[in-house]
Order: C-alpha cells, then structure tokens, then sequence
C-alpha cells in the first residue's frame, strides 16, 4: 500500500508540474500591453563641456506582439546648467556671448521596438525612434544694453529651447508572475540647434523600473 500511495503521490506532483509551471508564467510577454514605472539617469554636457548626470523621472507604454512592438514614454529630468548664446546676433561673435540658465527638461519618447528570439521569462529588446525635448525654464542672464539684445536672447531662447534628436535603445525585461522589472540604455546624437547643446555630440540615459501587464493587445473576437 504504501508503494501504492507513493507512486499516485509521485505521478499526481508530475501531472501538476505543468500546471504550476503555467501559473509560475504569469501573464504572456508577446502581445501584452505594459504600463510603467521608470527612474534613472540622463548624461548632458555642462557650460564646460563636461559630462554630468542629471536625474530622471518618468511612465512609459510598451506594447508587444511576437517579434516587435511600440514604445511610448514620457519622462522629467531634473538639473540646473548654463548655456550660452550670442549676446547680440546682429553684431555678431565680436559681441561675445550671453549665459542663460536652464533648469529641467521634458522628454517625449517614440520607438519602433524589436524582441529577438524565444523567451520564458527574460525577455531583451532594441527600439530606434525620437525624442521630443522641451527646457523648461530658460532665462537669459544681465546686463541688456539694449531692447534689441533683450529680444534676440528671448528669441534664441523660443527658438532653441524645444528640439527633436534621434533616440536608440537597448535593455531587458524579467518577467514575474504578477509585474515585471527592466533595464534598459539609450543613446542620442545631440541636436545642434537645441539648447541643451554643450559641444558634447552625444547624450545618454540609463533607467530602470517596473511594468504591469494591463491584458492583451489583440483585440480577440
């Protein structure tokens, strides 16, 4: 009897083993709608030149289907830099340049994303698309010596302080069975014309953060 009872004990844990390896899968990575949690870094150049972090907020949107998907966020970093624009752009560089000082960034960001390979739980990705920045505050230091150069660096300022650039992404997704957790890098040639341009031709940013899985993003009939 008890070999009885320990071969039925024996054969019922394998017939559940599938069962809770299901149920340990948690929602579906592919075809899935994610929200999330995001907080991380931004690397900018200072008036110098110099790399500095700058640290960053945000939520983003991912939608999945088996080998590609769509990526949406949107993200505050926070920091206090100068820039430098030229003190008159009717006289030109004998003019010299005019500091403004900048303080926080909003970013939105849109990519393409790519999920190569068959994964259980770790699931890596690409993504190339753009961002939409925007300073938000922006203020043109003294002295004025003219309503002429008080105009220019307010239009300099209007002018440069939202910019498009080029965004590439790489990072990982560990899916639990109730949320997920990620990584992810990106890189960004500088745009020229944006205020935020230091001379530095590239810009970084490191995030992690969570995501849950709100269902599916097929509609099924």
């Amino acid at each position: 009897m008890r070999t009885i009872r320990a071969l039925t004990t024996a054969l019922a844990f394998v017939a559940a083993l599938p069962i809770v390896a299901t149920a340990q899968k948690g929602r579906p990575f592919k075809d899935s709608w994610f929200w999330g949690l995001k907080t991380g870094g931004f690397t900018l150049a200072d008036s110098a030149s110099n790399y500095v972090q700058a640290p960053v907020v945000g939520i983003d949107w991912l939608i999945t289907r088996t080998h590609g998907g769509l990526y949406i966020s949107g993200s505050q970093t926070f920091f206090h830099e100068q820039t430098f624009v030229l003190r008159d752009d009717v006289a030109g560089l004998d003019s010299g340049f005019r500091p403004v000082t900048l303080k926080n960034m909003r970013r939105l960001d849109v990519a393409l994303m790519g999920f190569p390979g068959e994964h259980l739980s770790l699931h890596p990705y690409v993504g190339a698309g753009f961002s939409l920045m925007q300073v938000v505050t922006a203020n043109a230091e003294p002295p004025f010596f003219s309503a002429d150069q008080l105009t220019s660096a307010q239009s300099t300022i209007n002018a440069e302080k939202v910019g498009f650039q080029p965004i590439f992404m790489g990072g990982a997704q560990y899916r639990f069975r109730k949320f997920s957790a990620f990584g992810q890098l990106s890189l960004s040639p500088a745009n020229k014309r944006f205020l935020l341009y230091n001379g530095r031709p590239l810009n970084f940013g490191y995030e992690v953060g969570l995501r849950y899985n709100f269902g599916t993003s097929i509609d099924r009939m």
